[in-house]
């Protein structure tokens, strides 16, 4: 019966599939990008510059836990992918609950560390800050990264949507956390809890809450059959899971040490302060790559099932709309970064402005951003990851060397920082594209075809 369903489900034109869950996907996360923006006014009501900048330097650093549900998770959903386009629900069974137990005993060891060894860390030192105490910010960052954890636990049941072609879910999940967030937080307000601590218990609670929601609305009906029970872990699945779930660890931590360390080195190199510009902009320019992710996302494991069926003629087209796509926003970043100053103005209530140089180099850095994913969505799909892995090591390290240079030395503050980045995206662009090309053209050999 499963597989028979399995069949049906695949046997639809894919483009539909993407067509339908890339629509479902803008209505939820445009309800999501709304509370969000919501959100950071509200939170500057709540908290005051200087504790809003030190949370968004927290969230840089904790968001490093998300490498391990990136990497795992992204194995889990190839494995599948491939599983499912043979219409294999044993083996699914196999791999899902493999990951499950062997990915809950490493946070649970994650978890024990976090209780231990986080008192003992100088977060005041660490985040350039004296206006909170020590106390507090331990109690912070172990609420926050607890949460973190566990939610690397739960959102396997993503991947697992994900492999299923079920691709709106990730932007469904993300409305739901953030307009549960900004409800929660407005119901702090009004209440006048305005404490650093009550900020990130609501923050790490609301995610998990409707990650719990889905996954036992997933595994009572839809997912049932893939219900993690103990007998269904293999040893021997294992090291497929983990050896392509370490490579997509390894990747994502290079990543984020490019893209999302922006926010601590502002912190700590200039002031707290600085970051929330640099995040008010962030956001703003990230309009152009939720979007873009928005369509991008079905494209994953439709790419993992074309490429394992050997539809390569399907594949070929994919790429020439993706590249359409990525030209109709870059319009949009243009037309966004010739209005930022009014916007972000009236957004903000006037309370906070952005320069047009910050703004110009976070325009620069969502079109590059844009433009790689456009090329390594089909890479990761295909699990073609060594050109990535290697560059991205010696890029993740060169960023922070630039970002130093120019925004330190040079004294070009927040924008210098920002340009650092932008370099080394740009070296990754440049291979990726190779790569790509390479791949397509079927002269791809050695390391670029690994």
């Amino acid at each position: 019966m499963i597989q028979a369903r399995l069949k049906k489900m695949f046997s639809k034109d894919q483009d539909d599939s993407i067509l339908v869950h890339t629509v479902l996907s803008f209505v939820y996360r445009g309800s999501g990008i709304l509370a969000n923006l919501m959100m950071v006014p509200l939170a500057l009501n709540m908290l005051d510059s200087a504790h809003y900048g030190v949370w968004l330097a927290i969230g840089a650093v904790i968001t490093w836990f998300n490498f391990l549900d990136v990497g795992l998770g992204n194995g889990l959903r190839n494995l599948s992918a491939e599983a499912l386009a043979m219409y294999d629900v044993a083996k699914v069974q196999k791999l899902f609950a493999t990951s499950f137990w062997s990915i809950g005993t490493l946070v649970l060891l994650l978890i024990a560390v976090v209780l231990f060894v986080f008192p003992v860390i100088p977060w005041n030192q660490v985040f350039n800050v004296r206006s909170i105490s020590q106390m507090e910010l331990v109690e912070v960052m172990q609420w926050v990264a607890i949460g973190f954890l566990m939610g690397i636990l739960l959102r396997l049941t993503i991947s697992l949507y994900l492999a299923h072609q079920v691709h709106s879910i990730q932007a469904l999940v993300n409305c739901l956390v953030q307009v549960g967030s900004y409800l929660g937080v407005l119901y702090l307000v009004h209440v006048s809890e305005k404490s650093l601590v009550a900020y990130a218990k609501m923050l790490s609670g609301v995610p998990l809450f409707f990650l719990l929601l889905i996954s036992v609305v997933a595994f009572a009906k839809r997912f049932k059959v893939y219900f993690p029970w103990p007998r269904h872990f293999q040893l021997t699945y294992m090291r497929p899971v983990l050896g392509l779930g370490v490579s997509f660890i390894v990747l994502q931590l290079m990543w984020m040490l490019i893209t999302t360390t922006d926010s601590y080195l502002i912190a700590y190199w200039l002031s707290p302060e600085e970051v929330v510009p640099f995040s008010v902009s962030f956001k703003y320019f990230g309009i152009v790559n939720i979007g873009f992710v928005l369509i991008m996302t079905p494209y994953w494991s439709s790419f993992t099932q074309a490429y394992a069926k050997g539809e390569l003629d399907w594949i070929k087209q994919a790429q020439k709309r993706i590249q359409k796509m990525v030209m109709g926003f870059f319009l949009l970043g243009i037309l966004l970064f010739l209005v930022a100053p009014w916007v972000i103005s009236f957004w903000m209530s006037a309370q906070l402005e952005t320069s047009w140089h910050l703004n110009f180099a976070m325009f620069v850095f969502s079109i590059l951003y844009m433009y790689l994913g456009s090329k390594n969505y089909f890479l990761n799909g295909i699990g073609k990851l060594k050109v990535q892995m290697r560059v991205l090591m010696v890029t993740a390290f060169l960023h922070i060397l630039l970002a130093y240079w120019w925004g330190v030395k040079l004294h070009g503050g927040v924008e210098g920082i920002l340009w650092g980045t932008n370099v080394a995206i740009l070296i990754n662009v440049i291979v990726s594209t190779v790569q790509v090309n390479r791949i397509n053209n079927g002269t791809a050999k050695g390391i670029w075809n690994q």
